[in-house]
């Protein structure tokens, strides 16, 4: 469940430095792009003007200053999701090295607050787990892109040969080796332009058994802790 909040700036400039002292883990994604912009930390607070964001790399490639982007910030109970537009870059003295730093408004609209069992742990900064794909008798090789307590992406790089709907499982095995089946009824499908997993699923889990739901918690907080760990590291 998704909670939206309308803070006022001063409230909305504690969260903003909260998020800055503690170092948290931050990701931005252009409005209707599926690619995402992760291991980026907020560095600088303009408040009431704009903020700044370092992390990115020479070989990304950033949105055009004007694009409208949510940024996410990862917090201890949870995820926070600004949407904002992007300003014109921090800028760089002619001929040095410098990473770029990018800056985005000051937030005006509402801000969406995710519960932490709710966040999809997404890459790129972490590679999708191998899994397998059961529908309609037969058996595809699949991407597990995300996964939590509630639903899952899949990523394949063939359409199926036919419409996928109700009921359907997927088999992975965890990291460390340990066999997972999960059954979920299909939400939505999309296909994605010049992506090597073009097509894309999102289930809803059905009914999870108690040992089966502790094996995912354990999963997801462990992921979360390797992202984590691989940002303070850039």
């Amino acid at each position: 469940m998704v909670e939206v909040r309308r803070l006022d700036e001063l409230d909305l400039e504690t969260l903003l430095k909260r998020v800055k002292e503690f170092h948290c883990a931050a990701s931005l994604r252009a409005d209707g792009s599926a690619r995402m912009l992760g291991q980026l930390q907020l560095q600088r607070l303009e408040a009431g003007v704009a903020f700044q964001l370092v992390g990115a790399k020479f070989r990304d490639q950033l949105p055009h200053p004007g694009t409208p982007v949510t940024v996410s910030f990862l917090l201890a109970e949870g995820v926070v999701a600004l949407r904002t537009v992007l300003l014109e870059p921090v800028p760089v003295p002619p001929g040095e090295p410098v990473l770029p730093v990018l800056r985005a408004a000051w937030p005006t609209r509402p801000v969406e607050f995710h519960r932490r069992d709710e966040v999809r742990v997404a890459t790129p900064e972490l590679p999708p787990l191998e899994a397998t794909l059961v529908a309609g008798g037969r058996r595809f090789e699949a991407k597990l892109l995300n996964l939590t307590e509630t639903g899952m992406g899949l990523g394949l790089e063939l359409p199926l040969p036919f419409p996928l709907q109700g009921e359907v499982a997927v088999e992975t095995l965890l990291p460390g080796g340990i066999p997972l089946r999960l059954a979920g009824q299909v939400r939505h499908s999309e296909c994605l332009e010049d992506d090597p997993l073009p097509v894309r699923f999102g289930l809803v889990l059905t009914e999870l058994p108690a040992e089966t739901r502790e094996q995912l918690r354990r999963m997801i907080q462990a992921r979360r802790i390797i992202r984590s760990e691989a940002i303070r590291e850039e």
